[in-house]
């Protein structure tokens, strides 16, 4: 079964930047990203960083630059949320740049779709059941190509900017938290299980000669203070999604958008039990028979106190009531009782 995820850009997405970085000394992690990704993958989400690396075909800096911000950037998500990427990927690739390595309109530059249909072929992604969030139009463009729905990060002048002949967003909100509760309330379809790896595996892009390394690249991108208390569709709202965009709140609509995914995440480990034969249901169910014996036996010691001539009183039921009597044994069946009630619980919580 494929895999669902959400691509993500990094500049002004994930981290804080305002121009070519470089340095990991600089990264800075947006309000709510952390959050919102860990919530995110607890859903079954794969997380995948996709973005343009152009200041390595300008000279700025290497790949192996790129990767220490790639690393600091995972570092600071694990640290703040214990959130997880499973995979970046990054184009340092420009058409016209100074390094003539680098200088070509590669496929895995946005706009172009590149990078997320590589990704889908890697790990198995259904893009259609996908999403893409970015702060630029190419974002967009590069994952309605891809067959992916589409956030994008921003505000009105930034949709109309990037209406000119390119792909509509599906919405516009203003942070990756408001778009992480957009994903979590159009999601239709239960996601697959969380992928059990735990470390992020980053991927690089291939470079001119078609060659492909191992090396990750993060790009920072500046904070946004505005939250939106909601996001609209962008198709045919354009002023109702730049008054959504004024109506900023204050930073518990993050702990809203927490509220929704716990609730989703209750259903879905609710329709999980429902289904499973846990360890825990099969020792309940042993210990009910237990339980139904002892009261045979209550039972049995009941009927031969009265003398009932049918009673054969060498039986070995009967003999038992020489050190239990009746009492005894609904004592024991009632203890086991409680323990059925112990186990089923212990399954229903894992």
């Amino acid at each position: 079964m494929a895999n669902r995820a959400v691509f993500m850009d990094r500049d002004n997405t994930i981290i804080a930047n305002d121009g070519y970085l470089g340095d990991p000394a600089g990264v800075k992690l947006l309000p709510g990203a952390a959050t919102a990704i860990a919530s995110l993958r607890r859903l079954g989400y794969r997380i995948v960083v996709v973005s343009n690396q152009s200041g390595v075909a300008r000279g700025l800096f290497d790949e192996a630059a790129v990767k220490a911000v790639n690393d600091e950037m995972c570092r600071q998500l694990k640290r703040q949320a214990d959130a997880l990427v499973d995979a970046i990927y990054y184009s340092p690739h420009h058409p016209d740049a100074p390094v003539a390595e680098y200088r070509q309109d590669h496929p895995w530059r946005k706009p172009k779709p590149g990078m997320l249909l590589h990704a889908a072929s890697e790990l198995n992604l259904d893009l259609n059941q996908s999403w893409m969030i970015g702060d630029q139009p190419r974002d967009v463009d590069a994952g309605a190509s891809a067959g992916c729905r589409t956030i994008l990060l921003g505000n009105l002048q930034t949709v109309v900017a990037g209406r000119d002949g390119g792909a509509q967003p599906d919405f516009v909100v203003a942070s990756l938290a408001d778009a992480a509760r957009i994903i979590v309330r159009e999601g239709a379809n239960p996601p697959p299980e969380p992928p059990a790896s735990g470390a992020a595996s980053v991927q690089a892009p291939a470079t001119p000669g078609e060659r492909e390394t191992s090396e990750p690249v993060v790009t920072p991108q500046p904070p946004s203070q505005q939250l939106l208390a909601g996001a609209a569709p962008v198709a045919g709202a354009v002023g109702s999604v730049g008054n959504a965009a004024a109506a900023a709140t204050d930073s518990g609509t993050h702990l809203d958008i927490l509220e929704q995914m716990l609730q989703q995440l209750r259903h879905l480990n609710h329709g999980r039990h429902s289904h499973e034969f846990t360890r825990e249901m099969f020792l309940a169910a042993m210990v009910q028979l237990v339980a139904i014996l002892f009261l045979a036996m209550a039972a049995w010691d009941a009927v031969a106190a009265l003398n009932v001539p049918m009673i054969d009183a060498n039986w070995w039921f009967n003999k038992t009531s020489e050190q239990l009597g009746a009492i005894e044994w609904l004592l024991a069946a009632l203890v086991c009782e409680v323990l059925v009630l112990v186990l089923l619980r212990m399954g229903q919580s894992k």
